[in-house]
């Protein structure tokens, strides 16, 4: 993260990542289904409130993710110097490039796209995702609107970026996560 967390927001991260970290082995070891809040809220020695006051769900413990933010600041960053899926890519990228906790990232993966409940609210998130990225491709293109373009840009780029993310947690790719997402954004618009 770019700029200095307060005291209250270093805990807050810490005890997010506490939180998910926690839950992840429990959600391996015991099954997603079986494990409740409260066990994770025990094991953490925190209150569930607690862990509802900063994920919301059960499902967002596994979703959240704190790189989100520097992929919208490094995005924000490139978009008015570099094509928007130009822009898009190599702000995801830059962001995922250097994760400190890639087995971690990996393992939420995985759980991810094996449980139809974290996929079902995965799926609404990069709907707002889709709308929020073609609202900034219009922006920057000088429009009030996304046009059809800019929707559907956002979307091949979401799809492309989903696609690499489940190719890479599935271990069929053996290359770097950002090199697999290089690769499946460019391809889907260099010239055939």
């Amino acid at each position: 993260m770019s700029q200095r967390l307060t005291l209250r927001q270093r805990n807050r991260l810490l005890t997010m990542r506490l939180v998910q970290s926690t839950a992840m082995d429990m959600f391996e070891r015991d099954g997603y289904e079986k494990s409740t809040i409260e066990d994770v809220a025990a094991a953490c020695a925190v209150s569930a409130s607690t862990i509802y006051r900063h994920f919301t769900t059960k499902e967002n413990v596994v979703l959240w993710d704190e790189r989100d933010s520097v992929i919208d600041d490094e995005l924000g960053r490139l978009l008015g110097s570099l094509p928007p899926v130009q822009a898009f890519r190599d702000a995801v990228v830059a962001a995922l490039a250097d994760r400190e906790d890639v087995e971690l990232f990996r393992r939420r993966l995985r759980l991810i796209y094996s449980q139809p409940s974290i996929w079902s609210v995965a799926a609404l998130q990069d709907r707002q995702n889709r709308s929020e990225l073609a609202r900034a491709f219009a922006l920057t293109a000088g429009r009030n609107a996304p046009s059809l373009r800019d929707e559907s840009l956002a979307a091949v780029c979401l799809v492309a970026l989903d696609i690499a993310l489940e190719r890479w947690q599935g271990g069929r790719e053996r290359e770097p996560l950002a090199t697999l997402i290089d690769r499946s954004l460019t391809s889907v618009f260099e010239s055939r």
